[in-house]
């Protein structure tokens, strides 16, 4: 492939990348999982293209060498920059599903909880604490 075609294809590839991991973040936030299903083949094909052998290697050539400042090679290094903030936004909507799995696990845990009834205190109308079940207070004689 030659390298403007690669290099188009680079910029079309990461920038639809971009957007698709905007849109991901969108769907996790309302919680619509059918819509975050149905970005992560579109993701996985994306990835494909831009890491495959001759895409990776040219991409490697330009980051490890000083190179001149002209049009193309800017493009690259904007190509990079789309790769770098793909990359944030990726962790940014990993930390979200990790904090909404955390959340699930702890109702789940407090769910299954064997005696969760007796281990919640409860306050009357006046904000004072009322007994357990099966807590009794000591008398004052």
């Amino acid at each position: 492939m030659q390298q403007s075609q690669l290099l188009s294809q680079a910029v079309n590839n990461a920038s639809a990348l971009k957007l698709l991991l905007e849109q991901e973040f969108e769907a996790l936030k309302v919680q619509d999982l059918a819509v975050f299903d149905g970005f992560q083949d579109k993701k996985l094909d994306l990835l494909t293209l831009l890491t495959n052998d001759e895409m990776a290697e040219h991409l490697k050539n330009h980051v490890s060498r000083a190179v001149a400042p002209t049009s193309e090679n800017a493009r690259w290094d904007h190509v990079i920059s789309l790769l770098e903030n793909c990359k944030e936004l990726h962790l940014r909507n990993q930390i979200l599903i990790d904090r909404k799995l955390e959340t699930i696990r702890g109702a789940l845990r407090t769910i299954q909880s064997a005696d969760n009834v007796n281990n919640v205190e409860v306050y009357d109308r006046l904000g004072k604490m009322k007994g357990r079940r099966g807590f009794k207070r000591p008398s004052h004689a």
